[in-house]
């Protein structure tokens, strides 16, 4: 039997999900969660799809995937997403369901945040 020339263009209806705990609170799947961390940090807009596929290495056509929540990053995008985004961060412990991790990202962004207000306040003073 030979595959037809369109194969490759027909997306697949069915397949694996991700597997979320489920007496876990939440509504949205992973592919979800993940778009939404991905604009709330990048935007959606096509300079930042490129923005995004550069950092990851993936194609613009997977990257406009994820934002759309059509379908989530694999494991090492998922892990460079992580590298360069604090939201996909936040975003992956949340579903882990790991708070206190959390909340530690939560305190270095803003201690960082502090560090450098204060870093300008102190260049001012005379």
């Amino acid at each position: 039997m030979s595959f037809s020339k369109n194969d490759r263009k027909v997306r697949a209806e069915s397949g694996s999900s991700f597997p979320l705990d489920p007496s876990a609170d939440t509504e949205a799947t992973f592919a979800a969660v993940i778009a939404d961390a991905l604009r709330r940090d990048f935007g959606s807009t096509p300079a930042h799809v490129k923005h995004i596929a550069r950092l990851t290495g993936a194609n613009g056509r997977t990257v406009q995937n994820w934002l759309n929540a059509r379908n989530g990053p694999s494991g090492a995008g998922l892990v460079v997403l992580m590298r360069h985004s604090d939201e996909v961060t936040t975003a992956v412990l949340g579903l882990a369901d790991r708070e206190q991790l959390r909340h530690a990202v939560d305190l270095s962004k803003n201690m960082a945040s502090l560090k450098t207000a204060i870093n300008s306040v102190v260049a001012l003073l005379p």
